[in-house]
């Protein structure tokens, strides 16, 4: 693997995490989404991303 692989892999395995800590810590709080609100989350940091 090239560094900037290794960097999109590292990076989407970091938000793969972050998404499953945000949708454990909502379920413990009750609170529920629908799978088009959590697909509109991860294109718009996936967005925010791409403009670092």
């Amino acid at each position: 693997m090239e560094a900037t692989e290794i960097k999109k892999h590292d990076e989407a395995t970091l938000e793969l995490y972050s998404l499953l800590g945000q949708g454990y810590k909502a379920m413990q709080e009750g609170r529920e989404s629908s799978i088009d609100e959590v697909k509109e989350r991860i294109r718009k940091r996936r967005e925010q991303r791409a403009y670092r």
